[in-house]
């Protein structure tokens, strides 16, 4: 009801202030309304259809009187039209139920943290259009889906939004808010390019144009990932092991920011332990948006990573990590990163994702030249970013550890190997120097 009017209408106020000094009950539209008295300092509202009865009793005060009649008056409805074969939540606020919705996280109400914030925000344009048109659910039509997609700036955002709202409303059909009608709605909507556009590459496909064409990969080599950590490492203390790491573990940004140290920190889920006398990291669970609040790792897949004993790009993590391991127990010990962290944030807590892309890893790369220019896109993208070191780690994993594609696909925690084949074991800029040197035309590459 948060959407709805709050505030009684004169006629309403006027009956109910009637009711009060006459102590006598007010009828409105078949509602019964029963003013507080002596005994009992309470509204009592009462109304019932087809054998069945709406009977609740709220505060004093005509704005709970008023409350009360709306919720009645919502119940009366929802009644009517079921019994008459229309969807019994039809006239529900529009923007309450897309509200409702993101609160019980979605359909099946299994969304992580993150993926309910930024539903929260991808369904915020649609919201107001419901609002601002003061729109029921059984007022919904095509045209206010069209206004909505045309809020969306890209087509690629346009599918993404459009597939998210037909979930949805098809959700709400089977839950009793929708006619059969309204949930095919999006089947006859698309997302209409504006005059002029043109749309931009992805990530991936403008940094293979970034270099050379005829060389340019998409995964950087050793080279690029060592000067990347030397330039994290002018700005965090812990700079350039986290590079290194990231890219030895294949570890996603939520997994290694919650690297502990201490046993009892990981078996209360705060943490995925560096085990180094069993030469592997428990990765058990993720940071979310919220960096003191947990969960499972994407796609629930906990797992065992095997801790690399080589040194591919010159750090060697296996020498690295028993000095660090100390210290964080010793961080810990005197009242400072209380969780001892592998890669405590700069005030000894969990780094937010966003916090330590603007300080470290971003600005770094910045400093390398990998910010990409495009016409037909309206933010500048890096060549590589922070999840490129996955890619990093499979062409690794494939090419000097000789990993199947099973152990691959385990390790590095992949939806399918589909996913691997298609995006995590390309070439980089020094493949067509591999291939140069085994004819013999001199060059090495990695």
């Amino acid at each position: 009801m948060g959407h709805q009017p709050i505030d009684p209408p004169p006629k309403f106020r006027r009956e109910m202030e009637r009711a009060i000094a006459t102590g006598a009950k007010a009828v409105c539209v078949g509602i019964t309304l029963r003013p507080p008295n002596e005994k009992y300092n309470r509204w009592r509202v009462q109304v019932a259809y087809e054998g069945r009865k709406f009977d609740k009793t709220y505060g004093p005060g005509i704005g709970n009187a008023y409350k009360g009649y709306l919720q009645a008056d919502e119940w009366l409805t929802r009644e009517k039209a079921g019994f008459q074969g229309h969807p019994e939540y039809e006239s529900a606020w529009l923007a309450d139920f897309i509200d409702d919705y993101v609160e019980r996280r979605g359909k099946d109400g299994r969304w992580a943290d993150k993926t309910q914030h930024q539903r929260r925000g991808d369904f915020r344009a649609l919201v107001k259009i419901a609002e601002d048109r003061h729109l029921r659910c059984k007022d919904l039509k095509a045209v206010h889906l069209r206004d909505y997609l045309a809020t969306v700036k890209t087509a690629s955002r346009g599918r993404t939004i459009k597939g998210l709202t037909k979930t949805m409303i098809i959700f709400g059909r089977h839950a009793g808010y929708f006619t059969r009608d309204q949930a095919e709605l999006m089947d006859g909507i698309t997302w209409t390019p504006p005059r002029g556009y043109q749309q931009a590459p992805t990530r991936r496909e403008q940094s293979r144009l970034h270099g050379d064409i005829s060389t340019g990969g998409e995964v950087m080599t050793y080279e690029q990932l060592d000067a990347w950590a030397r330039k994290c490492q002018e700005r965090w203390i812990h700079g350039y092991a986290f590079i290194h790491t990231c890219a030895l573990l294949g570890t996603r940004s939520g997994e290694i920011r919650v690297l502990t140290a201490d046993v009892t920190v990981a078996n209360n889920g705060l943490g995925n332990l560096v085990d180094l006398e069993n030469g592997i990291v428990r990765v058990r669970v993720q940071a979310t948006t919220r960096v003191e609040r947990k969960e499972l790792p994407k796609l629930k897949k906990i797992r065992d990573i095997a801790i690399p004993r080589d040194a591919p790009a010159g750090f060697s993590l296996i020498d690295w990590l028993p000095g660090r391991i100390q210290d964080a127990l010793a961080e810990q010990a005197r009242g400072w990163n209380p969780k001892a962290l592998i890669f405590p944030s700069l005030s000894g807590g969990v780094f937010g994702e966003q916090n330590i892309r603007n300080r470290v890893w971003a600005p770094a790369a910045t400093e390398l030249g990998w910010v990409m220019e495009h016409p037909g896109s309206s933010m500048n993208l890096m060549r590589f970013t922070l999840h490129s070191l996955r890619d990093r780690y499979a062409n690794t994993a494939l090419h000097v550890w000789k990993y199947t594609e099973e152990v691959l696909l385990q390790q590095g925690s992949w939806k399918d190997p589909e996913t691997v084949r298609r995006f995590y074991s390309g070439i980089t800029d020094q493949t067509l120097a591999q291939a140069m040197a085994i004819h013999g035309w001199g060059g090495e590459g990695v």
